[in-house]
Parts: structure tokens; C-alpha cells; sequence
């Protein structure tokens, strides 16, 4: 995990925020690739397992399922293109991690709504990015 990422998915959980991760690890690897203080914090992990793999939007439909969040109410933080068109198809803020393997022109090109410049972005500032919730 990268530094800084820990530390701002804990004061989005103080804000009492749904986190979720869709990887494209098995199941049988997690232990090996979600060190245990991230694990503890998801409310959902969705693998190849449980949902067509990303960029497929189902998988990230499935998170959003186990958390009862709706599209329009949800980030998806990627590194990769393929993040940013599954997170495009499934309807999500797509916003993408600067910090991971791929160049900013790439997740732009692949449909990143903004950039991340650094890990350290991840916090309840995401949230400001998603349009108010409607009143009932």
C-alpha cells in the first residue's frame, strides 16, 4: 500500500464513508496483496470471483450492491486505464491515482473525470467531488 493511503481511508471511515476495493486478484491471494489494516476497513472486496473482472462494470456494480451506495454517490480511486473505463461504464466519479504504474495521459485518455497527484488525496476531500445528495 502506498504511504499515505492507510491514513486517509481511516478519516473517510471517521466520516462514516462506505469503502469498498475491487481487485483483480483471487481470492486465495488476498491474504498476500491486502495487508490486514486495509482489509479490516473495507466493507466490501470484490475479486474475479465474485463479478466479471474490471474493466467490466459489473464488478464495481457489485461493490456498490454490498455497500448500498448508488453510482452517482461513489469515487472508484484507480492507477489503471482499465479502472477508469470500469469505473466510466459502471456510472462512478472515476479518479485516477497518479502515484500507481500508468501515466496521467493514460487514465485521462481512458476517461479519468481528475487526477490525483499523490496518495495523500485520499480522504474525505474526495468527497467534494460528488454532487450533493438529494433531500427526501
Amino acid at each position: 500500500m502506498f504511504p499515505g493511503v492507510l491514513t486517509g481511508l481511516l478519516s473517510l471511515r471517521a466520516e462514516d464513508v462506505a469503502i469498498a476495493a475491487v481487485t483483480l486478484q483471487y481470492r486465495h491471494r488476498l491474504p498476500w496483496v491486502v495487508p490486514p489494516a486495509l482489509a479490516d476497513l473495507l466493507d466490501a472486496l470484490i475479486t474475479p470471483q465474485d463479478a466479471p473482472p474490471k474493466p467490466d462494470r459489473d464488478s464495481v456494480h457489485a461493490a456498490l450492491r454490498r455497500v448500498c451506495v448508488r453510482p452517482e454517490q461513489a469515487v472508484l480511486v484507480g492507477e489503471s486505464p482499465g479502472d477508469m473505463r470500469a469505473a466510466r461504464a459502471a456510472g462512478v466519479l472515476a479518479l485516477g491515482a497518479t502515484w500507481g504504474w500508468h501515466p496521467p495521459t493514460a487514465l485521462r485518455a481512458a476517461g479519468a473525470h481528475h487526477l490525483l497527484p499523490d496518495p495523500t488525496r485520499i480522504g474525505p476531500s474526495l468527497l467534494h467531488h460528488l454532487p450533493p445528495i438529494p433531500t427526501t
